[in-house]
């Protein structure tokens, strides 16, 4: 096929006039709607082309790799009348599997990296940024946290070293949506929330990429450079009309503590806003848990854990309304069974929301048991307690106690059928 001129090259056509031999250039519809894994590709399976008829609005084809729409094909579609009949009988395809949890993080988080990414690049080379480009990015997160914990874990445990600023960025504005949501803020609270991850660390792109990229320890002067970073991205941002305040406050105080140690600004206590309250603990929480190339990442259970055993650094009431948003406890948490048996969560399960739980109480008897390694996904936890209201004075020799034990060996599988493990 001869080349064209790019005005004639591109063509928006309805999704349901796609047909094999067309090059799809662009699939218009939300990312978590969208069926494929490429956004670009030659139509070359009746599968695909039905999938496209029954769920995508409009695509754009590329007319120089592929084939155009035909006169006829047009005509029937526009007049609302069935296409010419076929030359051969057609087969509804088999229905598709619903995309898992992964599958779908995945594909939200690629598209809204991408996005985050150009938007930071254009802030690198001293251009104005298009803030508004994030909007859909923010919808579709929102649409996805609704769907629950798991899933919104899903986008944040999906982490790329070379392009770590721009999935981090993703991950903390999952974070402080879902936390949002959580605290029962309004919806227009819960986007301003997820805005302000996305751009909380834009001040980075200011910063020399060998610091920001260094796999090794930041000497003092590459410190001090690095805790720039916030200044700077307040000065990109500033000037930007209708900007919600609340953004400008988290790209600002994001790294400020509860004591006043924290950096540009000092602030402590009562100066710290909610939103940045927010955003401190989710920045942390993803930083801690992700790999990079100077440190092992902690699992949920230990960051957690860690998290809040730092004194004067994080807001303690937030930090349990976090815990409780992402439905994951820390190790040593007291916590509730199904079966109605307290115990402690002491190692990781097979997900972060289903830890291994050493029970030692069972409540309704009011009487301790011997010490039992639970796997949660078969007894799932209720909620957190709390030991002094269990036990009083008691809880930290009965804590201490328990933590003690030597670990138990796992709890049998359950067997499958068939006799297999």
């Amino acid at each position: 096929m001869t080349d064209r001129s790019d005005p004639n090259r591109y063509l928006r056509i309805e999704g349901r006039q796609a047909e094999l031999g067309m090059y799809i250039h662009a699939l218009h519809c939300s990312w978590l709607d969208n069926p494929f894994w490429r956004t670009s590709f030659l139509l070359t399976e009746q599968a695909d082309r039905e999938q496209i008829h029954e769920s995508i609005p409009h695509v754009t084809i590329d007319l120089t790799k592929g084939r155009g729409l035909t006169l006829t094909r047009a005509a029937a579609i526009a007049e609302d009348s069935p296409p010419p009949p076929a030359k051969v009988a057609r087969i509804r395809p088999p229905r598709r599997k619903p995309r898992t949890d992964v599958e779908m993080a995945t594909a939200l988080t690629e598209h809204a990296t991408a996005t985050v990414s150009r938007l930071y690049g254009e802030a690198r080379l001293g251009h104005s940024i298009h803030v508004p480009d994030l909007t859909p990015v923010v919808e579709e997160i929102a649409q996805f946290i609704a769907k629950g914990s798991a899933t919104m874990l899903a986008v944040t445990r999906l982490k790329d070293g070379d392009q770590y600023t721009y999935f981090h960025s993703v991950a903390v504005a999952t974070l402080m949506m879902g936390l949002a949501r959580h605290l029962g803020l309004p919806k227009e609270d819960i986007r301003v929330a997820g805005m302000a991850g996305l751009l909380h660390d834009i001040g980075k792109m200011q910063v020399a990429p060998a610091i920001v990229d260094k796999a090794g320890k930041l000497t003092i002067n590459e410190l001090a450079e690095m805790r720039q970073h916030p200044r700077w991205g307040y000065d990109v941002l500033v000037g930007i009309e209708d900007l919600d305040p609340r953004i400008l406050d988290v790209c600002r105080h994001h790294h400020e503590k509860m004591d006043g140690t924290g950096y540009p600004d000092g602030l402590r206590d009562d100066q710290l806003s909610v939103f940045v309250r927010m955003s401190a603990i989710c920045d942390v929480y993803d930083a801690v848990t992700s790999i990079r190339p100077y440190k092992r990442a902690w699992s949920p259970h230990e960051a957690l854990a860690r998290m809040a055993s730092w004194q004067g650094h994080l807001d303690p009431e937030m930090l349990r309304a976090f815990i409780a948003s992402l439905g994951i406890q820390p190790y040593g948490a007291l916590v509730r069974l199904h079966s109605n048996r307290l115990g402690l969560v002491v190692r990781e399960g097979d997900c972060p929301l289903t830890p291994i739980v050493r029970t030692f109480f069972h409540i309704p008897d009011q009487q301790p048991l011997p010490p039992e390694d639970v796997a949660t996904a078969a007894d799932p936890i209720l909620r957190g307690e709390r030991g002094d209201y269990w036990f009083g004075e008691r809880w930290p020799a009965i804590y201490d106690e328990i933590m003690a034990q030597a670990a138990l060996p796992d709890p049998p599988r359950r067997r499958l059928a068939g006799g297999t493990a």
